[in-house]
């Protein structure tokens, strides 16, 4: 469906683009929202969706229809990475959408965000939290009309450490995203609406209401965003001995439910007592199909050429501890595959580096302890093996979504997450809940697709993600130029190549970073030069210089200060002498 620049305001897509359907209307939903002068939204978009375009997007949108004029992001510092620290990836999601090259920076203790005119702001909500980030994020909002954006807003109660340091910062319109916007705890979720319905049984609740909501079946009907999904719950025996008489007794788990209770987290904590989840009988019991499966997958994957990565697997574990026993096992069992884990009793440094390892393809099993979350894109996770004691419904699909993002250099069959759990954990519902709407979503994009197709447009509902492969230095942009032939005016079309921006143009951060290495850089050159002239002159004192003549510390330069400074050093070496 065509849609209009007034539909989108603040948007001129790029002719080898298009949203994705629900992006779209999101967008289109909110421009009108803007309209009606609502300002605080919810957008629920399954992993994978592309949460990160479509918050550059609605910032575009509120900037054109007035109501903002610069954009705050936060982010669960897990997510930084992955989705807002790319700066290719920036570069060409603002080219997809339209918008100017924007400059950005992630707010730090170095305070770019507050030295320079930047539009677009991404903070931690661990940055936030704190006094002087606070403080500095307070700053840097009262100087404009901010859109805040937060990202896995579930993680925000209204009663929270984080919620209440958002609510400190002043902001003009919010937007909520999340892939599960519902908490266990039923607590409802900060700055978004919400409204009262009353259950079958006549209790009233709280439900969030989203302006826009991608559901599973929706991203699986629209197809090559996610994973299907095959659950595998794995049911076992247990011989027990009775204390005081010694006889054995041998329970399944559904006949031992019956016997502890129906209580699933009496049931966790009678397993997690008796230590039977660090048993070799219990491990190999959900690893062994588990790897099977992995092997399987892999084998079938060699054909598939060099440059295409192969599946991998992802435990997650109850305790530190039981993660290094579950590592142990793997490692005497099956010693051909490249197994490590990550927790907090590894050190960050170590940590980062095994999980770059497994980024990279280099590791095929990755142990851990609630390490991988959410923002974690690995693609080629397509194994999870469950062995932790976490059954709440808004958890388990943040765990499960970590397998289920779409590898488009697989085929079809081969984009399928295998899940392996106990029966004892009780997720059988959140499983067949899932598998129900995988199924119909499938069968929604069967039925689309036996429907004759529509006629071609520019704004198709080709998937942005598909494009990555473009060589984008034969796009072309169009110029308008106005042509006076002495009689009347009239418009020629000049085609003119596609100049991308330099990513590194637009973090400026990283421009601040650079500009600092070479102004320490020079002024090492110059003191050095001066020495060498018989002068008593040091490194430090050539700072001071610059500090006088500027007024300001080099930690506090701004980048047009620091341009200044470092052509300042360059004429002193070219004069050599220090003025």
């Amino acid at each position: 469906m065509p849609v209009s620049a007034a539909d989108l305001p603040g948007l001129d897509p790029a002719y080898d683009f298009s949203f994705r359907r629900g992006q779209r209307a999101f967008l289109i939903k909110l421009a009108k929202a803007y309209q009606e002068d609502r300002t605080d939204h919810l957008g629920v978009f399954v992993p994978g969706y592309g949460k990160t375009l479509t918050a550059l997007a609605s910032f575009a949108v509120a900037r054109a229809m007035g109501v903002a004029d610069r954009l705050v992001v936060f982010v669960p510092r897990g997510n930084l990475r992955d989705q807002y620290a790319d700066q290719e990836e920036m570069a060409r999601m603002l080219r997809w959408i339209g918008a100017p090259p924007m400059q950005f920076s992630v707010a730090d203790s170095s305070r770019v965000f507050l030295k320079n005119p930047i539009p677009i702001v991404i903070a931690t909500y661990q940055y936030t939290c704190g006094e002087s980030g606070n403080r500095n994020l307070q700053r840097y909002c009262q100087g404009g009309a901010p859109l805040f954006v937060l990202d896995e807003i579930h993680h925000l109660p209204e009663q929270s450490a984080w919620s209440d340091a958002v609510g400190r910062l002043p902001y003009e319109s919010l937007i909520g995203l999340s892939g599960t916007p519902l908490r266990s705890d039923g607590k409802p979720l900060f700055g978004v609406p919400h409204e009262v319905e009353t259950t079958p049984s006549g209790h009233e609740q709280l439900q969030y209401k989203a302006l826009h909501e991608v559901s599973l079946s929706d991203a699986h009907a629209e197809g090559e965003i996610l994973k299907r999904i095959e659950a595998h719950v794995v049911d076992y025996t247990i011989t027990m001995v009775e204390e005081d008489t010694g006889e054995e007794v041998e329970f399944t788990l559904a006949e031992l439910q019956d016997e502890v209770g129906r209580d699933t987290s009496h049931l966790d904590q009678f397993f997690a007592r008796k230590s039977l989840r660090f048993h070799d009988v219990y491990l190999d019991t959900l690893l062994s199909p588990a790897i099977g499966r992995l092997q399987e997958k892999r084998a079938g994957n060699f054909s598939a050429g060099d440059d295409v990565r192969n599946h991998q697997m992802l435990v997650t574990c109850m305790s530190n501890r039981h993660a290094a026993d579950v590592l142990d096992f793997i490692e005497r069992r099956y010693s051909w595959l490249s197994t490590t884990r990550i927790g907090q009793d590894v050190p960050r440094e170590e940590r980062e580096k095994r999980l770059d390892a497994y980024r990279e393809g280099d590791v095929d099993i990755m142990v851990q302890v609630d390490m991988i979350g959410e923002g974690t894109d690995i693609k080629t996770i397509s194994v999870i093996a469950k062995l932790d004691l976490v059954s709440a419904r808004s958890k388990t699909l943040q765990q499960i979504f970590r397998g289920m993002r779409y590898y488009d250099p697989w085929d079809e069959e081969a984009n399928v997450c295998d899940v392996f759990t106990s029966g004892d954990l009780g997720l059988s519902e959140t499983l067949d809940w899932m598998t129900r709407e995988v199924k119909e979503g499938l069968r929604r994009q069967k039925q689309n697709d036996e429907t004759p197709p529509e006629k071609a447009t520019e704004d198709s509902d080709r998937s942005e993600w598909a494009l990555t492969g473009v060589d984008e230095s034969d796009i072309e942009t169009h110029r308008l130029e106005l042509e006076n032939n002495g009689t009347k005016s009239n418009l020629r079309v000049q085609r003119q190549p596609f100049e991308r921006p330099s990513p590194d143009s637009l973090d400026v951060s990283a421009q601040e970073e650079e500009l600092r290495q070479e102004c320490a850089t020079l002024a090492n050159r110059l003191a050095r030069t001066l020495q060498d002239r018989g002068m008593d002159v040091h490194v430090r004192d050539v700072h001071a210089k610059a500090k006088e003549r500027f007024r300001k510390p080099q930690s506090d330069m701004s980048l047009k200060l620091l341009r200044r400074k470092k052509q300042w050093l360059k004429r002193c070496l070219q004069m050599k002498r220090l003025k």
